[in-house]
């Protein structure tokens, strides 16, 4: 297991019990966004995620450089998807994809070479 999924597991036990029960990725649980920094330079992210033609999570984090940051939470329901990030104000990352599997983390990985890539699962 690398350090940053150590780091990710870490993060996720200091959220309040009601945001853990995501970690379950059952219909409704929290869906726990997380902007990765693998890069050894600092970087802002931008996140936005739709659902159906609505924004359920929308924020800005600074992420330290091999650190992660938390972008926001919404529950989980089945439908379509966009997730869309920006880092350091550019365009990075746009991927659309329609779902009825529940999934619980949805986390934009940069990468050390500052590129972005979408990551969606379930945690455990």
């Amino acid at each position: 297991m690398d350090r940053l999924t150590v780091r990710r597991r870490s993060y996720l036990a200091l959220l309040p019990l009601g945001v853990l029960s995501g970690c379950t990725g059952g219909p409704g649980d929290a869906i726990t966004s997380l902007a990765v920094n693998r890069d050894d330079v600092s970087h802002t992210v931008a996140v936005s995620v739709v659902r159906d033609d609505r924004r359920v999570i929308d924020g800005d984090v600074e992420v330290a450089a091999e650190d992660v940051a938390e972008v926001g939470s919404a529950p989980w329901r089945p439908g379509r998807y966009r997730v869309m990030a920006r880092v350091d104000g550019e365009p990075a990352l746009d991927r659309s994809f329609r779902t009825e599997e529940p999934f619980n983390q949805l986390d934009v990985v940069i990468d050390d070479d500052g590129e972005a890539e979408l990551n969606r699962g379930l945690a455990a």
